[in-house]
């Protein structure tokens, strides 16, 4: 459907890329949270939507990563790329292996999980250091790996680390566009995904960069806080729609 994409399709994943893509360039994450749940309701193959959001996602991380480029230091670094190569792989295997409707309501349990853990705006504080970094981040690779939607585990140790917004969103972007290279790159190469797929969804490009373009200005304009209830509007519906999408197959 990505390849051949009606009147409907194009307009319908017009607006969730948009949109997607104005969460990515306020929060440096969540692309895949917007994307990957939606786009699973109407899409027939779940894997194609993930490996399409894995690719819109490294061109939007691009965007965000020009942006906060003076906050990528050595020592946030290093720990990601190690959590990232680890956990990555290991989520690309399960990719192959979870059936459509399992793969489904995993992403849309995601969503939902994330909503709930916004709304319950837990106090927890952990020490900061590069530990729990790494471990935050190959979680986060696992579940790029199978679902494309890794962002919100590192994204809950920076905040509990308490990291200020650009350091976090430098870490964040980071850590998804090494997660997402490497994850495109081996499910290319263990037959996971297809060839094709990689320019499937190139229509969605312009649409998800103009939401990046808006989200990257509207960070220093737009009240956290209120943003943050927006976010969590929005994801916790696109998981009650995949919910009722596995539903009804």
């Amino acid at each position: 459907m990505f390849l051949h994409p009606t009147p409907f399709i194009i307009i319908f994943g017009s607006v969730v890329a948009i949109a997607a893509g104005f969460v990515k360039g306020f929060a440096g994450f969540g692309f895949s949270v917007v994307f990957t749940p939606l786009c699973s309701i109407i899409f027939d193959n779940p894997r194609e939507v993930v490996f399409v959001a894995l690719v819109l996602g490294v061109v939007m991380s691009f965007g965000v990563i020009a942006e906060v480029r003076h906050e990528v230091t050595k020592d946030r670094t290093i720990p990601v790329v190690i959590g990232t190569a680890i956990g990555t792989p290991i989520g690309i295997v399960l990719l192959g292996v979870i059936d459509v409707s399992t793969l489904k309501l995993i992403i849309a349990s995601i969503a939902i999980g994330v909503t709930l853990l916004r709304l319950a705006q837990l106090k927890i504080r952990i020490l900061a250091g590069t530990k729990p970094l790494t471990i935050g981040t190959m979680l986060g690779g696992i579940l790029n790996g199978c679902t494309s939607m890794g962002g919100p585990i590192p994204a809950l140790i920076v905040a509990w680390q308490g990291r200020g917004i650009d350091e976090s969103r430098s870490i964040l972007v980071v850590f998804n566009l090494l997660s997402y290279l490497l994850a495109i790159a081996v499910a290319l190469g263990a037959g996971v995904a297809q060839l094709p797929w990689l320019l499937s969804g190139i229509w969605l490009l312009p649409p998800a960069a103009i939401g990046t373009f808006a989200g990257v200005h509207a960070v220093r304009h737009i009240s956290q806080k209120t943003f943050a209830h927006v976010i969590t509007v929005v994801v916790g519906l696109a998981g009650v729609a995949g919910v009722l999408s596995v539903l009804k197959i």
